[in-house]
């Protein structure tokens, strides 16, 4: 997408009396790492209001130091960056986060609301950032968590750092600034499930997703050809081709399931069932249909049940299950790499290269580790597709939903339509 606000020019910037603060602030921050290279876009853009940037420097200048320790200054401002969905942030202070010896499964637990692998501290640290997005004030039971280690110099150096940031969230997002390209393979910013909008109206921490209302499903179809009109009625003839393949070359009928998660996002084939495309090694097994992943990396699995294959809710919900808690070990980073791999070969293409097809603004390692994280986190897509649904699976999928969160579990009705001549596939989403 392209910038709202444009960044200065890098030469125009450098003359600047902020342009020069700047690059002495560079020699001196992260051991001088930034020195050698352009000013970034986060400078450039604000740049463009020649009293603002001089006057927010010494602020960003301030908050980068060390009155809290550093590893606790990156966790506030990743937090502070999932929750305002700022990917510019994101990618920087991922790189920063791992610069002061956070590592990869510690920066993706950032992005996830599970609190059970943080010390009582940092977990309690989190929370603050939280409180601070949803209600702009920290909780009396927060404050004396961390009062035990924070004075008041820490609580304000706290709640400047992590307003600051938000400041910049709002100015980055807004101005659409893009991520740096000097930035080495970008980090991609994990979606926030539980935020339904920015701001004072996003959903609480730890709220459940408000219940789906029942839709009634289509009884008639009127299709329009050559010929004049038609009209389509539900048919149970075994569709031909089998749904598996249908949703192979047309994920998008899975995208009415994915729009509660990330309603921009197209889907992309990772891979397909091995017992007809690739064979497993190394001893993992894919037993799910087709394995899907949105622009975020979140990962979409998909269970597919054939008109004529034997109903088994128990089975279906069973491996659902298995998804959500087993997802990292089935798949791990070099079993999803040979995957995307070979799925690409079957399209006589490259992986970076269907990336660019997609509009996935990313590099093929960083999209399969943050598929990779998302999957260690629990942070998935699962869906079971089934032409039609028995009212009490609907029901078991709607309560799997809402106690699996953040999570996601959908079942998704793929209905055929025909008139004997013509046929039309129409979705449903249950869950």
């Amino acid at each position: 997408m392209r910038p709202r606000i444009d960044p200065q020019d890098v030469e125009e910037f450098a003359v600047t009396p902020a342009g020069r603060a700047y690059a002495r602030t560079a020699k001196e921050s992260l051991n001088g790492l930034l020195a050698d290279r352009p000013p970034p876009n986060v400078m450039r853009t604000i740049a463009n209001h020649p009293a603002l940037l001089p006057a927010m420097q010494p602020l960003m200048a301030h908050v980068a130091g060390e009155v809290l320790p550093a590893r606790e200054r990156e966790l506030v401002i990743l937090r502070t960056a999932w929750r305002s969905q700022a990917a510019y942030i994101w990618a920087h202070h991922h790189a920063a986060a791992l610069f002061v010896g956070l590592d990869e499964t510690e920066i993706a637990r950032v992005a996830s609301e599970d609190a059970s692998e943080w010390t009582p501290f940092e977990a309690a640290l989190l929370t603050a950032v939280d409180e601070l997005h949803t209600r702009s004030v920290i909780s009396d039971s927060t404050w004396k968590q961390l009062a035990e280690r924070y004075g008041e110099e820490q609580f304000l150096e706290l709640l400047a750092l992590s307003g600051t940031y938000k400041t910049l969230a709002f100015i980055l997002n807004s101005s659409v600034a893009p991520i740096d390209p000097w930035l080495e393979r970008p980090a991609v910013l994990p979606v926030d499930p539980g935020q339904a909008r920015s701001g004072r109206h996003a959903r609480p921490p730890g709220a459940r997703p408000p219940a789906p209302r029942a839709e009634a499903p289509n009884r008639r179809i009127v299709l329009q050809n050559g010929a004049g009109l038609s009209l389509l009625t539900p048919t149970t003839a075994h569709p031909e081709p089998p749904l598996h393949e249908i949703l192979v070359h047309y994920p998008d009928l899975l995208s009415t399931a994915a729009s509660a998660h990330d309603a921009g996002s197209r889907l992309l084939l990772i891979r397909r069932n091995p017992a007809d495309v690739m064979p497993d090694t190394d001893g993992y097994s894919f037993s799910a249909t087709h394995l899907f992943a949105d622009s975020k990396g979140v990962p979409t699995v998909v269970e597919v049940v054939e008109p004529h294959d034997t109903w088994n809710p128990s089975d279906a919900l069973g491996k659902t299950l298995d998804y959500a808690g087993n997802g990292a070990r089935h798949w791990p980073l070099h079993i999803l790499q040979r995957s995307f791999e070979y799925t690409a070969q079957l399209y006589n293409s490259t992986g970076e290269h269907l990336l660019m097809e997609m509009g996935f603004s990313t590099d093929e390692s960083s999209f399969l580790r943050a598929l990779e994280a998302n999957l260690s986190i629990g942070r998935l897509r699962m869906v079971i597709v089934a032409s039609k649904f028995p009212p009490e699976f609907s029901r078991v999928i709607e309560f799997l939903g809402r106690q699996l969160y953040p999570a996601e579990v959908h079942g998704v009705e793929l209905r055929r339509y025909s008139d004997g001549a013509h046929a039309a596939y129409v979705p449903r989403v249950v869950g």
